[in-house]
């Protein structure tokens, strides 16, 4: 799909720029960017920044991860320590919706940069010649998001930088420096060196007893690991999905000559911000008529001449799952399987390990896990099939975090009773305990 703009592009060791501000401040301009997929972001985005060669990286917030990566020389290394993402920056700056920026530099050309919901699209962080040559990026990238928001600079005054790089880079901006891999024999040889040296010294002193942490202190610090986890992962119960469906049924399919093609909503805490695509069908359409029929508080927004877009928001569509205690399990895929009929596909992935970064103690130590707390699996999961299968899922009673919800009018798919014209696509993750 990106395709077409890809000749325009510099090659990636040309790419990068590094670009003093404020008080010394630098950051990388045009990085190279992949998202990242299944568990253990960390580990997945630092093997794959090495095998990229990279000098390099940062990684993005779950739950969509992605990771920046590039090969910095070391002319314009000044200080390898402090150097930060821009295009993170500008990401974390915009927290909602969906943004992209272009800044016209004298000597680099133009660079562009987009954010969905906080998360660097992984199109962007590009330098392109010429405006046209950046314009036919973000015209593609708002064929996926109608509601994209542009802004155009005028130039990039170093003096006087836009208000999101003037501020004090966010500490997930900071990019890492990874150090050349150590050959393990060599690693062997130096762990035993310094476990070696430790056991002499700590013969040659009394040993400093340090009390150890009370129970319930760590085990407070590790429901606070817990619940942020539970932050970044919302449960939608049948009820919270059928909260959803039931707003789609607000929405016109065709009226005054416009025609519904798409609905997609996404999951956002405990809301769902939802988006209505239509098309013009006839030339006596008015945006004023579309306008009208729209349902109180949702925002009528044009595309252009033959497209429209509706958004709203459903709240309290979401619940919070309490990750610290074991969830009964259920045969769920023997349900899946039993109601397979009526969908046209059902998708389930491999279990991956939930990661969790464990709280450390007053020395950096990290806190071992209380046998009272958890441990948890998640697959993906992707349902497909007619609006009507929908109830076929209410007797599901897995943990399930579905991160978009969306609506195709007159798709035509699937077979048999599978088949319909309104087709609708679930993407998430279901969660369950190790037992």
């Amino acid at each position: 799909m990106l395709a077409a703009h890809a000749k325009h592009e510099l090659p990636p060791q040309d790419q990068l720029r590094t670009i003093t501000f404020g008080k010394g401040t630098q950051f990388l301009f045009g990085l190279q960017w992949t998202p990242l997929l299944g568990g253990r972001p960390v580990q997945a985005g630092r093997e794959r920044a090495r095998l990229f060669n990279a000098t390099h990286y940062l990684i993005g917030p779950e739950p969509s991860a992605v990771l920046g990566y590039g090969k910095v020389a070391s002319s314009n290394e000044q200080r390898s320590d402090l150097l930060h993402s821009a295009a993170m920056q500008y990401a974390r700056a915009h927290l909602t919706g969906t943004v992209a920026c272009v800044l016209p530099h004298a000597q680099y050309g133009y660079w562009v940069v987009a954010a969905h919901e906080g998360t660097v699209l992984v199109q962007s962080d590009k330098w392109f010649a010429s405006p046209e040559q950046a314009q036919e990026l973000l015209a593609l990238l708002a064929v996926r998001f109608p509601a994209l928001d542009v802004c155009w600079l005028s130039s990039l005054d170093i003096s006087a930088p836009p208000e999101w790089l003037l501020s004090r880079p966010d500490a997930r901006c900071r990019l890492t420096r990874l150090g050349k891999r150590i050959a393990p024999k060599m690693l062997l040889v130096a762990l035993l060196v310094v476990f070696v040296a430790a056991t002499v010294f700590m013969r040659a002193f009394n040993p400093v007893h340090v009390a150890s942490e009370p129970t319930q202190s760590l085990e407070m610090r590790w429901d606070e690991v817990m619940q942020r986890i539970a932050e970044m992962y919302p449960i939608h119960t049948p009820l919270h999905i059928a909260r959803v469906i039931d707003e789609w049924r607000q929405t016109p399919i065709y009226v005054a000559g416009w025609k519904l093609q798409q609905i997609q909503c996404e999951s956002k805490e405990l809301e769902w911000r939802c988006m209505a695509r239509y098309q013009r069908e006839h030339r006596l359409a008015l945006n004023k008529s579309l306008e009208a029929m729209a349902p109180q508080g949702w925002i009528f927004r044009p595309f252009d001449l033959d497209h429209a877009v509706l958004i709203w928001t459903v709240q309290h569509a979401a619940q919070s799952l309490n990750f610290t205690r074991r969830h009964e399990r259920e045969d769920w895929m023997s349900y899946l399987q039993e109601v397979s009929p009526v969908f046209e596909s059902i998708q389930v992935g491999a279990a991956v390990r939930l990661a969790i970064t464990a709280p450390t103690d007053a020395q950096g130590v990290p806190l071992t896990r209380p046998d009272a707390i958890a441990l948890w699996q998640k697959r993906s999961v992707a349902i497909k099939g007619p609006m009507r299968s929908i109830a076929a899922l209410s007797g599901l009673q897995s943990p399930l975090h579905w991160r978009t919800l969306s609506l195709q009018v007159d798709a035509m798919s699937g077979a048999g009773i599978a088949r319909s014209q309104l087709v609708v696509q679930l993407i998430g993750d279901l969660f369950e305990t190790i037992q």
